[in-house]
């Protein structure tokens, strides 16, 4: 394990406790769903919903989680109370694991993203999941993940160059929290505690040197940052940042300015000083984290259209 993935791994490791030390009543939680033949380990995710959502004749959105840790590592372990706090809104939420570099390619990382997305159709079959209002969110990586699955599904021509399956649904919303979304431009820029360059070699799949003049080898570098593939079909996007983030501080406004450009409804929320960092969002013991989660869920409801009245139907 080099320092990068042991920053990533100790980063993971002792956030655990703060980050999932709110929980909610009544969340029923199914661990381990396979979602793709890949790898029996890491193509799994786990549903969270209340269970008085189960069998109440009601369709309800569904949310997929995708997890951050810097491209190669992190866990869907990791983000419990995040996905109980949909789930108490009303979500199902899919959280996903899957396959990272440098087990595999930076592109085989996207496709197992997508297959997870597909799945859905077969969670529908057994839960009261409503294929038209799903939102996709990750924080960090998964963020940036979120991007890159948003733009192949509206872009075949980008989807058909990176060589990646078909994506069957159509996301109604997006969450981005405190993600990378340029991922060129990151790895143009310094080198963020010397962790870049390791991290970028593992992501790339071949040694990127010191000073990171090489990256532009990359065959597919003009098409793998987010902030670059925004179009007039994107849905409507919630984004948070730190505008001290200490690893990638400057990417979401950048992004909300493409999204401004295109005329997609969005809805910022930022927050500064250094103590509210990287993922501020999953400590949700404090009440910054509760304030942007509230937030978020928010826009959410009404982007896609679950209004007050359905949920109190619903609850009732």
């Amino acid at each position: 394990m080099n320092r990068a993935e042991l920053v990533f791994k100790a980063i993971d490791v002792f956030g655990d406790r703060p980050q999932n030390a709110v929980h909610y009543p009544g969340i029923v939680r199914v661990r381990d769903i396979q979602y793709a033949s890949h790898n029996e380990k890491m193509n799994i995710g786990d549903l969270y919903f209340r269970r008085i959502d189960l069998n109440d004749g009601t369709l309800h959105p569904v949310l997929l989680y995708i997890h951050g840790g810097g491209f190669i590592k992190g866990d869907k372990d990791y983000r419990v109370t995040n996905s109980e706090f949909f789930a108490h809104h009303g979500y199902f939420v899919f959280n996903i694991d899957y396959r990272m570099p440098p087990e595999v390619s930076l592109i085989e990382n996207f496709s197992d993203v997508i297959e997870a997305m597909n799945y859905l159709q077969e969670l529908a079959k057994t839960y009261n999941i409503d294929l038209s209002r799903i939102v996709v969110s990750g924080d960090s990586s998964g963020a940036y993940q979120t991007g890159m699955l948003t733009a192949v599904t509206f872009d075949d021509e980008l989807r058909e160059t990176l060589g990646l399956p078909e994506v069957k649904l159509r996301p109604a919303a997006l969450a981005l929290m405190c993600g990378l979304y340029d991922l060129e431009k990151l790895l143009a820029g310094p080198a963020i505690f010397g962790l870049v360059p390791e991290t970028a070699s593992m992501i790339l799949g071949f040694k990127v040197n010191r000073d990171m003049s090489n990256v532009t080898e990359y065959e597919y570098i003009n098409y793998i940052s987010p902030t670059h593939l925004v179009n007039e079909n994107w849905p409507p996007v919630f984004m948070t940042w730190a505008v001290q983030d200490l690893l990638v501080a400057g990417q979401g406004p950048t992004l909300a300015e493409e999204l401004e450009k295109f005329g997609i409804a969005h809805d910022t929320f930022e927050v500064s000083g250094l103590l509210n960092n990287h993922c501020y969002h999953l400590m949700m013991n404090t009440a910054l984290a509760k304030e942007c989660m509230n937030r978020c869920v928010t826009f959410l409801n009404k982007a896609i259209d679950y209004t007050e009245k359905e949920r109190a139907n619903e609850e009732a």
